[in-house]
């Protein structure tokens, strides 16, 4: 009797655990008549998702499962709150629901998830007839999952059941996690999204480092219709928009809205959030309230490069903004809402704008070049594109905003926080001291509690592997403390420089170097006429505004260097001027070139300070005006173990293409290297600004890509193409400037 008693006690606790614990297997090649339970004899998808109780896990293993028809997981097959439903693939491998035998119809949607309680993760759904998923249900928790190339949305937040009129009975409290969704197309071309929340939406969803990309209409769709009325407010965070309204293959639609996260509809008031959000390349607007009035809350996102504005949040909008970053759109941002403080950082009239001080450059960015990844979660990883460099003065200088966390004295501007403390921020209302790089600057004592009129001390502190370099702004000297008056408006900015621990922390460029050696060729002419240059050689530049020397320059990692130029300037005037351009964009605005005694009395430049990428930097300095300038011997960069970078067909200057005709405006386009493998560079040099148009066609001829389309100043500027994508072939490059196209052809390897 003993044995039996326990026998039937054993069978009862094998049953609960059973209910509990004990895995399902599905396959591609599973049996409904296979129960599942073990791995070797797996079931069907659709069997396991009828049959997999509370608490339970269904495992899918890799490989394509192939349906004609929607999986429906109806609203009567539900998990608990304490104990979901689990679809989750099977170790490292890939499943992939194929529903490319639908046809393509409204009603024809991949996989619909009308339950409650369900967790998938590192699921694919692609080729449905409508949408990937449709999200119906509520508590569910979609993870790690993509949606690729179905006829609508990849994931739609919308009512399964039309008689569901109501916001109570509309899918709530999901949450979609480190998603992916991209080249979802629809035959209209105008309505396929990444991702949407729209119509018939409820309350509480919200979509945390997901990527929406490359889709035929927006990156995120909140459409509201009269209709059918408000939606629930949308909470995003963390997520990356860019290239919507182009296919990853290069085809796109004039129908589409091509948004990054278009917010909103018909006029009718939701208060979604938005915090930490990046938007670009997409060709439209990168984040649009779309006529939502309602007070929609816009903290910490950054958008850039988008078609038109970056922000486009128009009359009627209640929004709140608090640091956010716009830089570089196609047309002015539209900001109407409540601004709290100076916080935020605009692009209006192609320029940037704040209602304080701050404005911003590529200087401010480590890296402008797209790259967009994913960590092992499946949250973006933007490696350094967009991240604030080092001496940045956008870093903690934001103001506290809901939901957002910081490293630092205060928020930094912008989506990506720096976890940098190098900035100190604002020590009273009329004193500001920010250190370029690597260090701290404190008053002594507190200037907080000084009036105007009162004498405060400030102190440099240097941190380690960097020397303190000098001050500017109110004060002067190079001793680590300074004394200034406080005053209205007096800027006082400490100046550091990497040291790089005593050692291989300056390298000289001189113009005699070979072509490979840092120098990479001028606007002018190499000369020896006169003695005393480094070398017997110096560099006299056409006498004309926008012609300067050519440098490249490679840094372990990003950071402030100091630049000095030797030079000789006996010429009739008493000085000279000339800009900085690192990378393309002006890092220092003006560079004096003050007159010497004679053409061969040799002295040097005020040292003049900017940020350098980690890697190599293109780095030109560039006459401002059509004068007789001063003739150059050679450039001193101070730093961390800078080096002399190897030139390219971008860095050797309009002296490498010159067409030497004084009418031209512009300077011959190149594209490099070529072929490529991966991604490619086209460099044009602007005589003056311009609207510059660059598109990409393939062999035929057929536009695949327009890869910018907006003014650009006069200089040296560089785009990226990414070509990971294209299939090996021959393609063509065509860069349109006033009226003067040029083609280059490139090749895919």
């Amino acid at each position: 009797m003993k044995t039996l008693i326990l026998l039937a006690f054993t069978c009862l606790l094998g049953g609960g655990m059973s209910y509990a614990q004990t895995p399902l297997y599905a396959a591609p090649g599973g049996s409904a008549s296979n129960p599942g339970t073990s791995i070797n004899a797996p079931t069907t998808l659709t069997n396991a998702l009828a049959t997999i109780p509370a608490g339970g896990t269904i495992y899918l293993r890799g490989g394509t499962y192939s349906f004609s028809a929607s999986v429906i997981i109806a609203a009567t097959n539900n998990g608990t709150s304490s104990a979901n439903k689990n679809v989750v693939a099977y170790g490292s491998e890939v499943p992939v629901l194929d529903f490319s035998g639908q046809a393509v119809a409204d009603a024809n949607r991949g996989l619909v998830l009308d339950g409650d309680y369900w967790h998938f993760t590192g699921i694919t759904i692609t080729g449905a007839g409508d949408n990937g998923m449709l999200l119906a249900g509520n508590n569910n928790i979609i993870e790690k999952c993509i949606f690729s190339k179905n006829h609508d949305s990849g994931l739609q937040l919308s009512r399964y059941v039309t008689s569901n009129t109501t916001i109570s009975s509309w899918p709530s409290n999901n949450l979609i996690l480190n998603c992916e969704a991209f080249d979802n197309q629809d035959p209209d071309n105008e309505d396929a999204d990444g991702f949407a929340a729209k119509l018939t939406c409820g309350t509480g969803n919200v979509f945390r480092g997901c990527i929406s990309h490359h889709n035929i209409d927006d990156g995120w769709d909140l459409y509201a219709k009269s209709d059918t009325g408000p939606i629930g407010a949308v909470t995003l965070e963390n997520c990356v928009s860019y290239s919507n309204g182009t296919l990853s293959n290069g085809s796109t639609s004039g129908n589409g809205d091509k948004n990054g996260f278009k917010l909103g509809g018909s006029g009718i008031a939701v208060n979604h959030i938005i915090r930490r959000c990046v938007a670009f390349n997409n060709g439209h607007h990168g984040i649009t309230d779309n006529n939502n009035p309602g007070n929609i809350e816009v903290s910490n996102n950054t958008s850039y490069n988008n078609a038109e504005s970056n922000f486009n949040f128009r009359d009627g909008s209640t929004a709140t903004y608090r640091n956010n970053l716009s830089f570089n759109a196609g047309s002015s941002d539209k900001s109407i809402g409540t601004e709290v403080g100076s916080s935020n950082v605009w692009w209006k009239n192609n320029v940037s704008t704040n209602s304080g001080s701050l404005v911003v450059s590529s200087a401010d960015f480590i890296s402008t070049s797209p790259s967009v990844g994913k960590n092992a979660d499946g949250s973006p990883n933007l490696g350094n594109f967009l991240a604030l460099a080092s001496g940045s003065d956008l870093i903690n200088t934001g103001v506290t905003a809901p939901g957002i966390t910081y490293t630092g004295s205060a928020p930094d501007i912008g989506a990506r926080e720096s976890g940098s403390t190098s900035n100190p921020g604002t020590y009273t209302l009329s004193i500001t001291a920010a250190p370029a790089a690597g260090g701290t600057v404190t008053a002594n004592p507190n200037a907080s509690s000084y009036t105007a009129g009162t004498v405060v001390t400030l102190t440099a502190v240097p941190a380690s592997g960097y020397t303190f370099s000098g001050w500017s702004g109110a004060a002067s000297g190079t001793s680590t403390t300074t004394t200034v008056t406080v005053n209205s408006n007096i800027a006082v900015t400490a100046n550091f420089i990497a040291n790089n621990g005593g050692g291989g922390n300056t390298l000289r460029i001189d113009d005699a170097a070979s072509a490979t050696s840092g120098y990479c060729g001028a606007d002018g002419s190499r000369q020896n006429s006169y003695s005393g240059a480094d070398g017997g050689y110096y560099i006299n530049l056409s006498n004309s505004t926008a012609k300067g020397v050519n440098y490249r320059i490679t840094v372990p990692s990003a950071g402030t260097y100091s630049f000095v130029w030797r030079y000789a300037n006996g010429g009739s005037t008493v000085s000279t001027t000339a800009r900085l351009l690192v990378n393309g964009s002006t890092a220092v605005a003006s560079v004096s070139f003050p007159k010497t005694s004679s053409w061969s009395a040799w002295t040097t430049t005020p040292a003049v300070t900017a940020t350098l990428a980690a890697g190599t930097n293109t780095v030109r300095i560039e006459t401002t005006s059509s004068t007789e300038f001063a003739i150059i011997d050679w450039l001193e960069v101070t730093g961390n173990s800078p080096s002399a970078g190897a030139c390219s067909a971008s860095t050797l200057g309009t002296v490498a293409y010159k067409r030497d005709v004084s009418t031209a405006v512009n300077e011959a386009a190149r594209v490099y290297p070529n072929p490529v493998v991966n991604t490619s560079t086209v460099s044009f040099y602007n005589k003056q600004e311009t609207r510059v148009a660059v598109r990409l066609y393939d062999a035929n001829g057929a536009l695949m890509n327009t890869l910018a389309n907006k003014v650009y100043p006069a200089g040296l500027h560089q785009l990226s193409v990414d070509c990971s994508r294209l299939v090996k072939a021959v393609y063509f490059i065509r860069v349109e400037r006033d009226g003067n196209n040029e083609t280059l052809r490139i090749i895919k390897q």
